[in-house]
């Protein structure tokens, strides 16, 4: 199962595997129920302009350390680092990202399972049952849960074994495609079925008295977990690029569909919890319980808007999984001389036990708290979207900024305007830095020890 080259065959295939990384569980199923929990309306205003001011800069940033370290996330760092005479300690940033991406595999394998899970359920019907009984029978069953997410993972370990062309790339070029098409319809039939005013309401409306450093925290979180970075995918995927592709054309279109995809999500799924009067808040829970309970409302109709529904999610889920694996497996390739099969499969094996914690976080381990987190499950989510993805990012910034302003051109990065090209540098040194830094330390205050500022 080896690759047939390290790059993309063309311009279109980084588009693809870029946008299938961004676009996932964080758009379908993270967007929707962080905006439930955190003011709706304000979340996603905050989530838009952090997605605009920091999560495409440091997207570029990222891509830009791939394209011309030409590396692994570790390699690429060391490489360029050697380039412009900085020390090799900046390839702590390329292991950051690693590990950040090896924990969300491990809890993210377990929410895909559970969505594959779900979407059997969906087609034989509820009938009578409560679906709040019914989740909870569900995450209560260790094995059960093992089983669904094992089988998620294996799926994803081949198609990563296969490597770039033969893998990735044949795998996002059905799966994007499918995965916008399933969207559309799933907002046209809220549209049609649900209560769209108000989904529009919800999601767009300013509600100030929820604002604080929490909120702040969870969308500049969200919007750097759906766009990937912080997760060494960016610099993989930017090591494969052709040297003639644009980057900041490509990091455009990739942040737009992916954020059009995170809105589209909540069109989906907030006006049919409006219509049945369902609770908008319900958090992680919000795709099993609440939206279970819609379907089971509709009937035989909920019969196929279910699992319509939660194919969707699994579609989403797996373009995903498959970048998130690529910076490790790409990682030992390289570092250790391993055949990528091989690599692919100490990286599964290493996912798997990660993932048996955060299966135990549902259920046999549910009442052991991590400080201020209340299980294995939520404290493997906080390490890496609250603390390690926003500490990469710093870095990434920093690192490009400051370190690699002498490389950085028209022809490095495709931006001919001199004008926004300074202008992405001053971000990279001091917006993004500053900013990041800021809402890192006062999230981290309120949600490990409870002190708000505001």
């Amino acid at each position: 199962m080896q690759a047939k080259s390290n790059q993309w065959n063309n311009n279109l295939a980084f588009l693809l595997a870029a946008t299938g990384s961004a676009v996932g569980l964080g758009n379908i199923w993270g967007f929707p129920y962080k905006a439930g929990e955190n003011g709706g309306g304000l979340f996603v205003v905050l989530y838009l302009f952090f997605v605009i001011v920091l999560g495409l800069p440091v997207f570029m940033a990222e891509v830009f350390i791939g394209k011309t370290g030409k590396g692994n996330p570790v390699s690429a760092i060391e490489n360029l680092a050697v380039k412009s005479k900085s020390s090799k300690s900046w390839n702590l940033v390329g292991y950051a990202g690693i590990l950040a991406s090896l924990i969300i595999a491990g809890y993210y394998a377990v929410i895909a399972g559970l969505v594959v899970n779900y979407g059997f359920i969906a087609a034989a019907g509820f009938g009578v049952s409560d679906p709040s009984t019914v989740y909870a029978a569900e995450v209560a069953n260790f094995w059960e849960m093992t089983f669904w997410f094992s089988i998620f993972l294996i799926a994803s370990g081949v198609v990563v074994g296969y490597g770039i062309d033969k893998g990735i790339e044949k795998a996002m070029r059905i799966l994007l495609p499918m995965l916008f098409v399933l969207v559309i319809l799933m907002v046209g039939y809220g549209a049609v079925r649900g209560d769209m005013a108000s989904a529009l309401s919800y999601l767009f409306s300013w509600k100030a008295e929820q604002f604080n450093a929490g909120t702040i925290q969870a969308a500049v979180g969200q919007a750097f977990f759906s766009l990937s970075i912080g997760m060494g995918t960016l610099m993989a995927f930017g090591s494969y690029m052709p040297k003639d592709q644009k980057l900041g054309n490509a990091s455009v279109v990739v942040v737009t569909a992916d954020t059009a995809v995170a809105l589209f999500a909540g069109l989906a799924i907030f006006p049919l919890v409006f219509f049945f009067a369902l609770d908008p808040t319900a958090g992680t829970e919000l795709v099993f319980k609440t939206m279970t309970t819609a379907f089971s409302e509709m009937g035989l109709l909920g019969q196929f808007i279910g699992p319509l529904f939660y194919f969707l999610l699994a579609v989403a889920a797996f373009s995903s999984m498959i970048s998130i694996l690529e910076p490790s497996v790409v990682f030992l390739s390289e570092k250790f001389s391993m055949p990528r099969a091989k690599a692919t499969t100490y990286v599964i094996l290493f996912c798997f036990l990660l993932s048996l914690v955060s299966v135990a976080g549902f259920n046999v381990w549910k009442d052991i708290s991590i400080g201020a987190l209340d299980n294995p499950f939520e404290a493997m989510k906080y390490l890496a979207d609250d603390f390690l993805l926003l500490l990469v990012g710093t870095g990434i910034s920093v690192f490009v900024g400051w370190r690699l302003e002498n490389t950085i051109n028209s022809d490095a990065t495709g931006i001919t305007n001199k004008g926004l090209l300074n202008l992405w540098v001053i971000i990279l040194k001091w917006v993004s830095p500053i900013s990041l830094l800021t809402i890192w330390t006062l999230g981290n205050l309120q949600i490990l020890f409870d002190i708000s500022f505001f």
